[in-house]
Formats: structure tokens, C-alpha cells, sequence
């Protein structure tokens, strides 16, 4: 007789159910798509207002992106609770919530003049926003899939990949030729816009009612009590600390980087998003490639694309390099973001997939805060960028040891 899995179906029907085009689940993916799109093409365009916010005011680089260290801390704060809400109640309440926070917040900073503003609107409101967003939308398309699920989430992250490949020359070319206030004006209309629809479609998965009935939940899946008593949750948790660390201190410095090294803002806005390009690829290629062998082998390939293009930004300074390194760099960051959303429902089961999500992500916005922060400080005291490189290359290293003990903890004994 065949095993029925978390949703009380069998793997057989999962397969089957999963392959057709008219299956809903794929539906949730263009929506999880279309979130991300939004929510990290704003999230990643923060480099591209840096200098010019921080130039019209006179803040330093430590003061400015102190707000994007606040706003991965705040996000840290309400992550669980729209999990938990999530796992409660469903995605489209928390999804409509994210919508009318990320444009809410776009709109309000156009229109700041003093650095309470900035450190109100972006990290607590716009914080809020995001919450609401990633782990909510991922926990959920794991839930609607089973055999295809590294496909699912590998194509659900490409959102992350697409912001910043359209919305970042996008806001390059508006801060360019229209100013920065007026650029966030037209992000949050962006904003408003796309997350209507997102928010009409998308909906709870069947596995979230047939969970209801105990008969029907797998034994081995995992309470979120239970979840953290396992060595596994916290080797997750860091690895994913660092690797946050790394990522944002890049991502809100590379176009401050690139244009003290001579290249002009709408250039380096392109240079930025081939990171987004590159990402795609990876994604897409990642998540596929992660349904056929174990997820960890993938993470730590990608990994080590992401710590070879560290060493080779440390010697970069033409703008060719600056290309090469965002388009493999995308590949590196698409790949690992492309496996790690999956790891949670693959680990701990389904039963609180999201709350857990949401807890890790504290440790992911952790990282992202002292990243993002420690760059601006460090240039603030050296007047160069080269320090963060290295402090990002040892980091790097430190995720890839935790991530070599990954394993999933169902196939062991618990505590």
C-alpha cells in the first residue's frame, strides 16, 4: 500500500497533482514571485538611495545605513508573529498587511527631512511590510507542494532576483534625472499596484485543512517547541546569520563601492542588477537541481561561488570586474537563496513550518543588521570598503563550515 504524506495523499497523486499547469499551487508561485518581486527590488534598491539621501542631509555612511540595520532588526521583531499568524489563519490577511506597509512606507519616505523620519518609516513600517512578506509567501508555496517543492521555492525566490534586475536601474535612472523623493513616490505606486492582485489570488494551501485532522499529519513533523531543542535549528540559524551578514553588507555598499571607484549611478545601478540576473539563473537552477540531489550539496556549491566572488571583489576596479562579479555573485546568492527557504518545511515538517521560518529569520536579519551597519562604520573609520571585504570573505567561511552539518534532525532520534 502506498505511504501518504503530510498533505494525506499519496506521493504518487503529489506527482501527478503537481506536473499540470492547472494545478493552483503553480498560481501561489506567480504570486510568491510577484511578492518578492516588490518587496526585495524595494529591500535592494536602498543602495541606490544611499548617497544621495545621505549627501542632501550630511549623515554619515554609519548614520544612513543604520537604518537599513534597524529596519532587518525590526523585521526580526514581527517575523514570528506573521508566521504564527500564517500558520493560524492563512497567508491573504498577513499578504494584504505587506502591501499597504511597503507602499505606505515608499510614499512617507519621499517625503522625510529630518533622520527620526528615516529611522521610523524605513525600518519600522517598511520592516513590518517585509515581515509580512517572505516568510509567509514561502512558508506557503512549501505547503502547497511536496515532490516538486526545491522546483517551488527555486522559482518563488526568483522574485528576489527580478527586484533587483528591474527596480534597481529603475530607480537609478528616477534618482538620476527626477530626484530620489520623487523616485520613492513612484515605488510605492509600483507598489500598490501589483500587490492588489497579489493578494486576490493568492490563498491557503488544501494541507493546511487536511492537517487539521490528526490522522492525516505525519508523525515525524515537528512542533515548533520541538524544533528548537534541536541541535539542527540553531547550526541552521547561524549558518544563516552569517551568510545574511555577508550578503547585505555587499548589497547596501556594492553601489557606493562601485561609484567611489569612479563609475557614474545609473551605470552602477545597471552593474547592480545583473545581481538580480545572475540570481535568477541561480534560483531557478538551484531549487530544479535540489529536487534531484541533497539540498545541501547545492547550498554549498553556491556558497562557495559567492566566497571565490568575495576574494575577487577585494581586486576589483575596472568595470568589467564589477560585471563579472555581480553576474556570477547573482548566480552564487540565487543558488543558496534558491535552497534555503525549502530547508525548514524539508527539516522540521509542516505543522509549524512558518512560525519556524519566522524564528529563523531572526537570526537572518541579525546578520543582515550588523552587515549593512558594519560597513558603513568601517568605511566611516578606514575611508575604504577593502576592510568589510574581508570581514565578509572570513564570514563567508564560517557559514560554509556550519553548513556542512546540516542534516535533518526527523532522521534521528529526538529530544
Amino acid at each position: 500500500m502506498a505511504d501518504f504524506n503530510e498533505y494525506g495523499r499519496t506521493e504518487l497523486n503529489d506527482a501527478n497533482e503537481e506536473v499540470r499547469y492547472t494545478y493552483y499551487g503553480w498560481i501561489v508561485v506567480g504570486m510568491a514571485i510577484m511578492a518578492n518581486f516588490i518587496a526585495f527590488g524595494l529591500v535592494n534598491s536602498f543602495t541606490i538611495f544611499f548617497k544621495p539621501v545621505s549627501n542632501e542631509f550630511g549623515w554619515s555612511r554609519g548614520i544612513t545605513a543604520g537604518a537599513f540595520s534597524a529596519y532587518a532588526i525590526t523585521h526580526d521583531f514581527f517575523a514570528p508573529l506573521t508566521g504564527w499568524i500564517t500558520d493560524r489563519f492563512g497567508p491573504k490577511l498577513i499578504v494584504a498587511m505587506g502591501g499597504m506597509c511597503l507602499s505606505g512606507a515608499m510614499f512617507l519616505m519621499g517625503y522625510i527631512g529630518s533622520i527620526w523620519e528615516l529611522y521610523v518609516y524605513y525600518p519600522i513600517i517598511f520592516g513590518m511590510g517585509i515581515a509580512c512578506i517572505y516568510a509567509p509567501m514561502m512558508a506557503t508555496v512549501s505547503r502547497w507542494f511536496y515532490v516538486k517543492r526545491g522546483l517551488a521555492i527555486g522559482l518563488a525566490s526568483t522574485g528576489l532576483g527580478l527586484g533587483s534586475l528591474v527596480l534597481s536601474p529603475l530607480a537609478a535612472w528616477l534618482v538620476s534625472d527626477y530626484g530620489w523623493r520623487l523616485a520613492y513616490i513612484v515605488m510605492g505606486s509600483i507598489t500598490l499596484g501589483i500587490f492588489i492582485p497579489i493578494t486576490a489570488l493568492v490563498r491557503r494551501s488544501p494541507s493546511d485543512y487536511a492537517n487539521e485532522t490528526p490522522q492525516n499529519k505525519r508523525q515525524n513533523d515537528m512542533t515548533f517547541a520541538q524544533a528548537i531543542r534541536t541541535r539542527l535549528f540553531w547550526v541552521f540559524g547561524f549558518h544563516w546569520f552569517f551568510t545574511g551578514l555577508v550578503l547585505y553588507a555587499i548589497l547596501v555598499h556594492i553601489v557606493p563601492l562601485i561609484t567611489d571607484r569612479g563609475i557614474n549611478l545609473t551605470t552602477a545601478g545597471l552593474v547592480t542588477g545583473l545581481v538580480g540576473g545572475g540570481s535568477i539563473f541561480g534560483r531557478v537552477m538551484g531549487g530544479s537541481l535540489s529536487d534531484r540531489v541533497q539540498r545541501k550539496v547545492v547550498l554549498l556549491c553556491a556558497q562557495g561561488l559567492l566566497l571565490a566572488m568575495l576574494i575577487w571583489l577585494l581586486f576589483s576596479v575596472q568595470l568589467w570586474m564589477f560585471v563579472v562579479f555581480s553576474i556570477i555573485f547573482g548566480i552564487g546568492l540565487g543558488g543558496w537563496g534558491g535552497v534555503v527557504a525549502a530547508l525548514p518545511a524539508d527539516y522540521f515538517g509542516l505543522r509549524s513550518t512558518a512560525t519556524i521560518f519566522g524564528v529563523l529569520m531572526i537570526f537572518a536579519g541579525s546578520g543582515v543588521a550588523l552587515g549593512s551597519y558594519m560597513g558603513g562604520i568601517i568605511f566611516d573609520i578606514t575611508n575604504s570598503y577593502v576592510y568589510m571585504i574581508v570581514l565578509c570573505i572570513l564570514s563567508m567561511v564560517v557559514a560554509i563550515l556550519l553548513g556542512c552539518f546540516l542534516r535533518n534532525p526527523r532522521n534521528v532520534t529526538q529530544n
